[in-house]
């Protein structure tokens, strides 16, 4: 009887070390990211896991926004260890044009979004928007230019 509570002792022990060494824990990781906005107007900005997760910060409805300064404004996120992390940003234009519409007389707007890095959903591909998260991990300062306006 005791050679069948040690072996079932042994099993249990085995099996604990067994799964533990597949649900190893994802370890939590602060990143900061340094950015410059070069631009005259305020841009709209999102970060995009590329990971399984698909986590966006500051949420999937919300963006940050970087005022225009040629100061380095700085953004922490918490972030897995090991992810690569990618930002996008843009911003929004409307522009009044010339052409009157309807009875009322109101003049036609037109808006239009440019963007660059990863774009506002985080879609496109490139090489300096994106980084590996490590904890304590601090970017290069990385100037945001005049996004390019999307393609229609």
């Amino acid at each position: 009887m005791n050679g069948s509570i040690l072996s079932r002792g042994l099993l249990c022990a085995v099996t604990l070390v067994c799964i533990s060494a597949f649900c190893i824990p994802s370890t939590a990781a602060e990143m900061t990211f340094q950015l410059i906005n070069d631009t005259e107007r305020p841009l709209n900005l999102k970060f995009f896991s590329r990971a399984e997760s698909r986590q966006e910060w500051p949420s999937k409805t919300k963006a940050y926004s970087v005022k225009p300064d040629s100061a380095v404004q700085q953004i922490k996120l918490i972030c897995e260890e090991g992810e690569q992390i990618c930002w996008g940003a843009w911003m929004t234009t409307q522009r009044i044009s010339g052409e009157i519409n309807g009875a009322a007389g109101q003049r036609a707007t037109h808006t239009s979004k440019s963007s660059t890095g990863a774009g506002e959903r985080g879609l496109r591909t490139c090489e300096r928007c994106c980084h590996i998260c490590k904890d304590g991990a601090l970017t290069p300062a990385t100037t945001l230019h005049d996004p390019k306006p999307d393609a229609k």
